[in-house]
């Protein structure tokens, strides 16, 4: 195909000083010890009632999830 000669080039990108099987863990260690923190705040909460540990569990997991994410963009 033909290049377009008045696009612009690619910016230098900095290669990351972290490795990229390193950053993805820090999502999955996060989400689960926010989830495991949900499971026992819901616990605590509601002790017989499932669907209030589910849903804590699950909230906990999901913020968990976003705060690993937005700590691997930091760096």
């Amino acid at each position: 195909m033909a290049e377009n000669k008045k696009r612009p080039g690619h910016k230098y990108r900095k290669p990351a000083d972290i490795p990229a099987a390193q950053r993805v863990k820090g999502r999955i260690f996060w989400a689960l010890l926010f989830a495991v923190f949900g499971l026992l705040i819901g616990f605590m909460a509601a002790s017989s009632d499932y669907i209030v540990l589910v849903i804590a569990t699950v909230a906990g997991g999901f913020i968990g999830y976003l705060i690993g994410k937005s700590m691997e963009k930091e760096k």
